[in-house]
């Protein structure tokens, strides 16, 4: 297929005097992975939570080459009422799509989060970063076509990242996946290409090798382009 999933033309997003997203644009092809790279308050969850439609854009345009239903965002911190076990959270997100996924998909997506020894306790002695892997289970439950993470790996130690970077690694067999974080290691270790934000502008967008150009380490090279410059 080469028609786009996901096509950003100039979008843009403000606050009274303050410029959240500043025309930002994005083309992304089926079964690829794109990070969104900046710092806190770089406008990373904003553009996220516009293109999932909890937010209202200022201008611009944004097409999708998928039905909406088939669209899903998990939130930087996501949380769920306290009374339900995992199964249960993860089966209510698996009810409007009772027709192709069955109770058995529960179980193994809950066990591919690494939930499975607390499939049913209940959420409200989950700590966050056991949040952050359920939600990552209801985001994928329904198979998504296109999927937006809002820095997925924020709260996990170094085993919970690399399982979630592996799962995020094996969606692209069947997805195509958006996600933001400020950990270039990440970036780096799963990502076809690459935005770098700064204050809702784009400072870089292209393959994760094209921003070194073979001179830097992807590191190094982001690092160089979220600096302030220094006036001469």
């Amino acid at each position: 297929m080469d028609d786009p999933i996901l096509e950003i033309s100039n979008l843009t997003k403000k606050y009274d005097n303050l410029v959240a997203v500043d025309g930002f644009n994005l083309k992304l092809k089926q079964g690829t992975v794109h990070g969104l790279v900046g710092p806190n308050g770089a406008g990373k969850s904003t553009m996220l939570s516009i293109i999932s439609g909890l937010r209202r854009k200022t201008s611009g345009s944004i097409n999708f080459g998928v039905a909406k239903k088939e669209i899903m965002l998990m939130p930087d911190t996501p949380d769920f009422f306290g009374f339900l076990t995992a199964r249960q959270i993860v089966d209510l997100a698996r009810s409007p799509f009772l027709h192709n996924i069955s109770e058995e998909q529960v179980e193994k997506v809950i066990d591919a989060v690494g939930l499975s020894n607390s499939i049913d306790l209940k959420v409200k002695g989950f700590s966050r970063g056991m949040k952050q892997r359920l939600g990552l289970a209801t985001t994928i439950i329904s198979q998504p076509k296109l999927i937006l993470l809002d820095e997925p790996c924020s709260a996990l130690d170094p085993i919970g990242r690399h399982d979630v970077l592996e799962i995020v690694s094996e969606l692209k067999n069947n997805s195509t996946v958006l996600f933001s974080t400020h950990i270039l290691s990440d970036v780096e270790a799963v990502c076809d290409s690459v935005t770098v934000v700064d204050h809702g502008k784009t400072l870089y967008e292209g393959t994760v090798s094209g921003i070194s150009d073979g001179k830097k380490s992807f590191e190094d090279a982001v690092i160089e382009l979220l600096r302030p410059k220094k006036e001469l």
